[in-house]
């Protein structure tokens, strides 16, 4: 028995084989603290969804989850970072809000920047994953 790999077939043929709106194989990135913390693509999403929305309930609601699961996410990432990086403010007539601090942006803005560094570095190899999915 032999044992395939990826430059045993043609490219064309290898193509071939993925059925039609198979999905192509995307990069997962999550940063690990040691054991403190997690940052990765949902509480990215969730930092970005607040500064947006400047709320910590809406981001939440806009993903799916309650203002409690948001709000303990959010309270898990300001403990693991020198300081906060979303931070509430207390509301007049509309209620309070949320933003991300100096550190929040920063924080999202370098974690855009090396997943965009991971997938450029990984996009050949990420093709040729690609051609040889089994349809």
């Amino acid at each position: 028995m032999t044992k395939k790999t990826i430059s045993d077939a043609p490219e064309a043929s290898r193509a071939q084989n993925r059925p039609a709106g198979a999905e192509a194989p995307t990069l997962f990135l999550r940063v690990k603290f040691g054991e403190r913390a997690f940052l990765g693509p949902g509480k990215i999403q969730l930092l970005e969804l607040i500064e947006e929305r400047g709320s910590i309930s809406a981001a939440g609601k806009a993903m799916g989850m309650s203002y409690r699961r948001a709000w303990l996410l959010i309270d898990g990432l300001n403990a693991v970072f020198v300081s906060p990086l979303v931070v509430k403010q207390t509301g007049g007539s509309g209620g309070g809000g949320a933003m991300l601090t100096d550190l929040g942006r920063e924080i999202v803005a370098r974690y855009r920047r090396i997943e965009a560094s991971a997938a450029a570095q990984s996009a050949a190899d990420m093709k040729a994953l690609a051609q040889v999915l089994a349809p």
